[in-house]
């Protein structure tokens, strides 16, 4: 379809050279008298446009094996630049620079960003020039169960969730909620919008107090067993313990669900799940509420990744395959088949 629309805009330009061309008064040409302009004092003519038949305008296109036809009179290209043809070749013209131009190029950054949130080691919500992404806390024990549901960027050792949730007793443990930026920036009001960022977050676990090794709730052991607690308590109990980005990152995105920022609401209700009042912790209910919050973000990408199939096929690769291939796939009507279409679908 294109190289037909950039084929016909070659003939455009060359009409536009050709359309003063005139013929001496000598020269053998066979028109119609209405279609002349006797012009004695300069003893010159010049043609008017003179419509050529359509099979002769197809041969001239598909290369029929002759070549004096259209050139024996320049102006009989005029006639392919019929209001049809212009407007195919404006509509080529628009679907390119609009949609090539800004969407293909916006859709490669987005993706890169996609990729970079699925994959990458930043999840957005913090400043990474503040604060350096600690990809290992070396810490002793085994890795968090069934973490592989949160892809996470590095192993996720379970020492570092209890960590976290030992310097948690509630929502009010995580952050002084009535004076975020997001309080002190706004307008006032009864209700002010209370968005806890994630670098915020991080920040605030790590300088917390120590409160406890968690204990499990079913059992009332040290969760991860007495071993585990003799070993790393000391180390994870200390004022700004080392703790790895990929162990605050779950236990964030469990109540943020794949937001920036988190807010007391939504913190209150998915800490009480795992988090009960007796300081006890649940951890299989923990597990599920961080792979809750990664699924989100996954389906977000699916949903994304659906779209630019939809679009592409529609605006792209169904009429590329109409025209050129004489195959329909559906997908929108830009594009018609030369003859009779094979339905795929």
């Amino acid at each position: 379809m294109f190289v037909a629309a950039l084929r016909l805009v070659q003939i455009h330009l060359f009409l536009w050279s050709c359309n003063g061309f005139t013929l001496r008064s000598d020269a053998p040409l066979k028109l119609p008298s209405t279609h002349v302009n006797n012009r004695r004092d300069r003893g010159i003519i010049t043609t008017m446009m003179v419509p050529i038949p359509h099979e002769e305008l197809s041969n001239f296109f598909g290369g029929g094996g002759t070549t004096d036809v259209p050139f024996k009179d320049p102006n009989m290209l005029l006639s392919a630049l019929t209001t049809e043809s212009s407007g195919e070749i404006a509509k080529a013209a628009v679907i390119t620079l609009v949609f090539g131009g800004g969407l293909i190029s916006s859709a490669i950054e987005a993706n890169k960003s996609m990729i970079g949130t699925l994959l990458g080691k930043r999840r957005g919500g913090e400043d990474s020039t503040s604060s350096p992404y600690i990809s290992s806390s070396d810490a002793a024990g085994p890795p968090l169960p069934n973490s592989f549901l949160l892809f996470p960027s590095e192993s996720i050792p379970l020492v570092d969730i209890l960590a976290i949730i030992g310097r948690i007793d509630d929502f009010n443990s995580i952050a002084d909620w009535k004076n975020l930026d997001s309080v002190q920036y706004s307008s006032g009001g009864t209700n002010p919008p209370m968005w806890l960022p994630r670098g915020e977050f991080k920040k605030n676990v790590r300088s917390a107090k120590w409160k406890g090794w968690p204990k499990d709730r079913k059992t009332g052991e040290p969760i991860g067993g007495g071993d585990l607690e003799r070993e790393e308590g000391r180390r994870i109990g200390k004022a700004n313990a080392v703790i790895g980005d990929a162990a605050l990152d779950a236990v964030f995105d469990s109540w943020a669900w794949g937001s920036s920022v988190a807010t007391p609401d939504k913190v209150q209700t998915t800490l009480a799940l795992y988090k009960k009042n007796d300081g006890s912790f649940d951890l299989d209910e923990f597990i599920q509420a961080a792979a809750r919050g990664r699924a989100v973000t996954g389906f977000a990408a699916l949903t994304f990744v659906f779209i630019q199939v939809i679009a592409y096929c529609s605006l792209f690769i169904a009429p590329l395959l109409r025209v050129v291939f004489n195959i329909d796939i559906g997908f929108g009507v830009l594009g018609d088949c030369d003859g009779t279409c094979a339905t795929l679908f």
